[in-house]
């Protein structure tokens, strides 16, 4: 469970209280302070991670939600595809918790195919299969989708809305899908998993190209839109059937394993993370203290979308985002483009026209630059960042200067799992 310590004005607070922050981010990053009880507004903490994910697989696989045990939907002979999603923490072990599972069912290691979508990290695909056991790294079909390659790709049918859709053969000729996919929240389709790594990642660039858009800040993650409906709707039409679900904890670790059918799998995966990772304070704060922790899929600027949006909806205007970080990654399309401009406003409409990539956290971080006063610590070259419209930080010494002030604080850890916004009345 996660902890968030929130002081409401008809608390007594102590003057010399203190409460005591520890930040783990990046890599290798753990920034520790004290800041005053009466400045802190809220303080969330990551959720305890599992402390045997083996145990913890071994209890979800016998106990699948709303469908029967694993063993009655395969025969020996079926070709298994297992869909790895990138940004799903514990991901190794959870596939060797499978194989186990598939052995005594009679599956052929011949017979299994672990697919991965390309990610931007570098050594980020071949990380997972240096992660499982030697048997799969040797024996299992490891495959890497290249959504450019029509060769790859299959028709799997049309759209109620009449969008062709295509997808990897491997998952058109399996005789069984089995999704891993991290929880998550998204700014376009609001909550990611549910068959969210399925569509559009294991389809054709032009698909993926097509999905990219601007998030919502008018919508909560629990908002109807349009890409997430058809992402259900290929789902359907594949006929997924069952999925496990991963609730991260901090850095590349899991909360928490949930393994079932892909509507009641995803379902609890959503109560689960508003339960530990949805950030809801009184009151905004001057000043918004974040970190950002290395994931599955590394540390890189695309990180910072999400985070920038909690971040703009938590703190006050022309209040303070602190960003502690290691990235240290070459600027996408999105983040040159922003860079070339005279104010952080002007990239908003090239950024719209040209869809790059990192599409949502250049959008984000031009609005919060334009909301408010935006620190990062990370090791990225300083004339660059400040391109970016950023204030860089040389090192933790700076963090506890800005902190020396009598401004309101809300500190966020693993920021880049969060969902912030003031509580409802």
């Amino acid at each position: 469970m996660s902890q968030c310590c929130c002081v409401s004005q008809d608390q007594v607070v102590s003057l010399t209280d203190t409460v005591k922050i520890e930040l783990k981010y990046g890599q290798t990053g753990d920034f520790q302070c004290e800041i005053p009880s009466e400045r802190v507004i809220c303080y969330h903490q990551s959720p305890e991670p599992l402390s045997d994910v083996k145990q913890k697989m071994q209890q979800a696989l016998n106990s699948p939600l709303e469908l029967p045990p694993l063993n009655l939907a395969i025969v020996p002979g079926d070709k298994i595809t297992i869909l790895v999603d990138p940004q799903a923490p514990e991901a190794g072990a959870i596939i060797d918790a499978v194989w186990a599972y598939l052995l005594k069912c009679g599956i052929s290691i011949e017979d299994l195919t672990i697919l991965q979508a390309a990610v931007d990290s570098e050594g980020g695909v071949s990380e997972l299969q240096n992660s499982v056991s030697d048997e799969l790294q040797q024996q299992a079909n490891w495959v890497v989708h290249n959504p450019e390659s029509q060769d790859d790709l299959g028709y799997l049918g049309t759209s109620t809305g009449g969008e062709r859709i295509y997808l990897s053969r491997h998952l058109l000729e399996a005789d069984f899908i089995l999704p891993i996919e991290k929880v998550g929240y998204d700014p376009l389709i609001g909550y990611a998993g549910g068959g969210s790594s399925l569509y559009p990642g294991f389809s054709s660039m032009e698909a993926i190209v097509r999905s990219r858009g601007q998030s919502h800040r008018e919508l909560t993650p629990s908002d109807s839109r349009p890409l997430r409906q058809l992402i259900d709707e290929v789902g359907w039409m594949l006929g997924l059937q069952y999925s496990l679900q991963v609730i991260p904890a901090g850095g590349q670790q899991a909360a928490d394993i949930i393994f079932g059918s892909l509507e009641a799998a995803f379902r609890k995966g959503k109560e689960l993370l508003d339960r530990v990772w949805r950030v809801e304070p009184e009151y905004k704060a001057e000043m918004i203290l974040v970190a950002i922790e290395s994931g599955p899929a590394g540390h890189q600027w695309n990180q910072l979308g999400s985070v920038l949006e909690t971040a703009r909806n938590l703190v006050t205007q022309d209040g303070r985002v602190v960003l502690l970080t290691q990235i240290d990654a070459d600027f996408g399309e999105g983040m040159q483009l922003l860079a070339s401009c005279h104010e952080p406003l002007d990239a908003i409409k090239p950024l719209r026209d040209k869809l790059p990539l990192d599409l949502v956290a250049a959008t984000q971080l031009a609005l919060a630059g334009d909301w408010a006063l935006v620190c990062l610590l990370s090791q990225a070259d300083s004339d660059r960042v400040e391109d970016l419209f950023i204030i860089p930080l040389e090192d933790e010494a700076e963090i506890r200067r800005l902190l020396q002030t009598d401004e309101t604080v809300t500190v966020i850890a693993s920021a880049q799992h969060t969902y912030g916004q003031l509580k409802q009345d």
